[in-house]
């Protein structure tokens, strides 16, 4: 920069008729403009890193959210079954009315987890699938158990108790597999976070050509298509 200012300096002087007193004005001046866009600069590297802190802020809520709301469909599952039950008559109707003991468990086993009580939710977690290997809450328990690991920031055993589920629902070991797709889309955000891109997108690809119509592919293809 230095070397700049005594070329132009000098070149300015050979122009001939320019003063010294001119010359250190103009010099002055580029000074003064150099600060202004050095200024500008740090402004602008400033609002970049408030604007990815947002950008962070609004991720983490936005997992937040969908957490929530996986919580609210277990919750209205539980309530349509036991609904359905309730149109059965007679002696069928008594015994079925009462909700069931592994429904309890998995409640028990939610509420530990929402009221962030995590070791002791991923040891009830564990505990009803190892009791309840063929319900149809066993899924969302398999689910919940990575969430539970992931929050404790085990992020290598949420991946395998997912990876865990998706086998078993590809085997046909389980009764009901409708949390698969959400299991994809954790296992994607997993990989999309340690920078594997190609391994997230070939989970976000499986949400899309497995549950077209899903909450999830509606999130899988914002990302496929970026």
């Amino acid at each position: 920069m230095v070397r700049k200012l005594f070329l132009l300096a000098f070149l300015i002087s050979s122009c001939g008729g320019v003063t010294q007193e001119e010359l250190n004005f103009k010099l002055s001046q580029i000074n003064k403009r150099i600060t202004q866009l050095e200024e500008q600069q740090r402004k602008i590297e400033a609002q970049q890193i408030k604007i990815e802190e947002r950008v962070d802020a609004l991720s983490q809520n936005l997992a937040s959210l969908r957490l929530e709301l996986e919580e609210t469909k277990t919750g209205g599952e539980i309530h349509h079954r036991r609904a359905t039950e309730e149109l059965k008559t007679g002696e069928q109707l008594a015994k079925d009315s009462a909700p069931k003991d592994y429904e309890k468990e998995y409640q028990e086993a939610l509420n530990l987890y929402n009221l962030r009580q995590l070791n002791q939710a991923k040891d009830k977690f564990i505990e009803f699938i190892k009791n309840n290997p063929q319900t149809p809450l066993t899924d969302n328990a398999y689910l919940w158990l990575g969430v539970v690991y992931r929050d404790l920031g085990d992020i290598k055993r949420a991946e395998a108790v997912w990876r865990t589920l998706e086998e078993k629902c590809k085997r046909g070991e389980l009764v009901d597999c409708n949390k698969l797709p959400s299991a994809y889309l954790q296992l994607a955000r997993i990989y999309e976070n340690s920078g594997d891109t190609a391994k997230a997108k070939e989970y976000y690809e499986k949400i899309l050509r497995e549950f077209p119509l899903s909450d999830e592919a509606n999130i899988a293809k914002t990302k496929v298509d970026r």
